[in-house]
């Protein structure tokens, strides 16, 4: 299945599975020992990944170590990440979300060049770097690849698309300005 196709796939799988199916649960992993968090702006960067638990399947957004990037699948974190140095968040913040009905998801996929080999070939692929998720409860959530630099008062500014750098999470509200530099 050519590249294309595959995201077209699995962006209707996802798409099919949020119409008909209630999100039981989420999960939020973490690979190395630290990350941010902005409860007062429900703002969150983790680097391992989230899950997204629907009735009969399980959507991950997750670090894969072996294409070094985050990668969007039907499968669970664990599948993707194939490691065992990574622990899951106690994420009470998102616990809300939890048993929810999805009415709206928006998916964003950009192209990368990826490396194929040791020889530092690449080939375009497209890579999902966004995913909003709108509930009908009216809460909302926000799933980004980002990289982002610390401003002053440890604030995080300067947002821009990036599939090998951390995961944003943001509740009820929406960064719009996260520049695309692909």
């Amino acid at each position: 299945m050519k590249k294309k196709q595959h995201i077209n796939f699995i962006e209707k799988q996802f798409q099919s599975i949020v119409k008909s199916n209630d999100l039981i649960e989420i999960r939020l992993f973490q690979v190395n020992d630290n990350y941010f968090g902005f409860p007062k702006q429900k703002r969150w960067i983790i680097d391992g990944g989230i899950e997204l638990k629907f009735k009969n399947t399980t959507f991950s957004l997750a670090w894969n170590p072996d294409e070094a990037s985050f990668t969007f699948e039907n499968k669970r974190f664990e599948e993707i990440y194939n490691k065992d140095n990574f622990t899951e968040l106690k994420a009470d913040f998102i616990k809300s979300l939890n048993q929810k009905k999805v009415t709206k998801a928006k998916l964003k996929w950009l192209e990368y060049d990826v490396i194929l080999d040791y020889t530092m070939s690449t080939k375009k692929e497209s890579k999902l770097v966004e995913l909003i998720m709108e509930f009908e409860s009216n809460e909302r959530i926000q799933i980004a690849t980002v990289f982002y630099k610390i401003g002053e008062k440890n604030s995080i500014e300067n947002y821009s698309y990036d599939i090998s750098e951390e995961l944003l999470i943001v509740l009820d509200t929406e960064i719009e300005t996260i520049i695309n530099n692909n």
